[in-house]
């Protein structure tokens, strides 16, 4: 430590650095309370003031508030040294800021143990800065980190928007309106609709467990490899559906802890209105009929993708003709929570289709938007929605 002892006596001075000069510190002196204070001013950085109390001019007291009014960077220890010993002298000390007493004239072994005392007060303190700085240095890391992660995560949020197909398209005789509400910056849900040729399109709708970057990261990749396998732009006429579901299944095989598998429905419609799909663990797809009667669940269900090995996947036909639309959707539409915890669900899904039968296709998915965010109390979802609504623009739906 650097210690400045302060005393207008020269002998009192030269025993109080006499006693503390064997404990190895850094020790100066001042013969006034003013000498001290211009010393300090003018840089002399210590940690420790010895300071007798009844000094001509400047008293200790006095030295000490000044001392606690011009170095307010870090806590400088002040001990004084004082023949006085009563109630009154030792509050009045330190209320001026003083941080010890000693009572002239003093033990040198206790001067000592006091000096010893302020050197653990220092270290502490120094320890404390150290630890101070650290944190400061954690937290700027933790800063720089956090914006680049939400950097890359808009980045990654634009590139899954970039991989979606138009929001509105048409293929022959059919039309088609999708969205994607993710939960967070970028989504485990990815949906696809592709020309296949001969009047022919496909379409795929993908969920995986989960939400954020890590479902994210898994959606781009096997979005990409369904590209990849080739059922989209060179797609198999002779193979079926199943066979393309079951072989990502075999291929993206989780395991603990993680557990990446997903739902998947993969379709195709050809200009003879039949539709074909494999279901993997996807939601049924609702049909809305021409005659005016309540939408209704297609399909089986199927097992996940990615859970087990070994998984046989049925494929089914469905004639289009009498049906004027069909939706497909993730199950963030259905497990959307109310505020108080109560599920959409089906049923209410259903009903809302068939409010919507006579809406325009344009009108049908902002209905949806519109009907989870009231349900839910806010667009934050709980979890990715996906929705696309095929419609059989040749068969009109009878009026009530």
């Amino acid at each position: 430590m650097k210690i400045l002892v302060v005393d207008d006596d020269d002998l009192v001075r030269e025993l109080i650095l006499h006693s503390i000069g064997q404990l190895g510190h850094d020790l100066h002196s001042a013969d006034s309370g003013e000498t001290a204070l211009e010393q300090i001013k003018a840089g002399l950085d210590v940690d420790l003031v010895i300071s007798d109390w009844m000094m001509p001019g400047m008293t200790g007291v006095d030295l000490c508030a000044e001392v606690r009014r011009k170095t307010r960077r870090r806590h400088i220890f002040f001990l004084l040294l004082t023949a006085r010993e009563s109630r009154e002298d030792y509050l009045s000390a330190m209320n001026a800021g003083a941080d010890d007493f000693l009572v002239k004239p003093f033990d040198p072994e206790m001067l000592a143990a006091k000096v010893r005392a302020a050197e653990r007060i220092f270290s502490l303190q120094t320890q404390l800065a150290l630890s101070n700085t650290q944190l400061t240095q954690s937290n700027q890391e933790l800063d720089d980190a956090l914006r680049k992660m939400k950097n890359d995560i808009h980045a990654a949020a634009k590139l899954q928007l970039g991989l979606l197909p138009p929001e509105k398209v048409r293929f022959g005789r059919f039309r088609m309106s999708a969205a994607l509400l993710p939960s967070s910056a970028v989504s485990g849900d990815i949906y696809n609709y592709f020309n296949l040729g001969d009047e022919t399109f496909g379409l795929y709708s993908l969920d995986i467990a989960g939400h954020g970057a890590r479902a994210a990261m898994m959606s781009f990749a096997i979005s990409r490899f369904i590209i990849d396998l080739g059922v989209v732009g060179n797609f198999e006429r002779t193979r079926t559906l199943s066979s393309y579901v079951q072989e990502l299944n075999e291929i993206f095989q989780s395991s603990p802890p993680d557990n990446d598998y997903f739902t998947m429905l993969l379709a195709t419609i050809s200009s003879d209105e039949k539709m074909r799909v494999c279901q993997a663990g996807h939601p049924h797809p609702i049909a809305t009929p021409i005659d005016g009667g309540p939408p209704f669940p297609l399909g089986k269900g199927g097992f996940p993708v990615g859970l087990q090995e070994g998984i046989s996947y049925e494929e089914f036909l469905v004639d289009l003709t009498q049906i004027h639309r069909v939706v497909f959707y993730t199950d963030g539409i259905t497990e959307c929570s109310g505020p108080n915890g109560e599920l959409f669900g089906v049923e209410r899904f259903q009903t809302l289709l068939h409010e919507a039968k006579g809406k325009p296709l344009d009108d049908v998915v902002p209905a949806v938007k519109q009907a989870m965010i009231s349900w839910h109390g806010g667009d934050e979802f709980d979890d990715d929605i996906s929705i696309i609504v095929l419609e059989n623009c040749e068969a009109t739906p009878e009026a009530p």
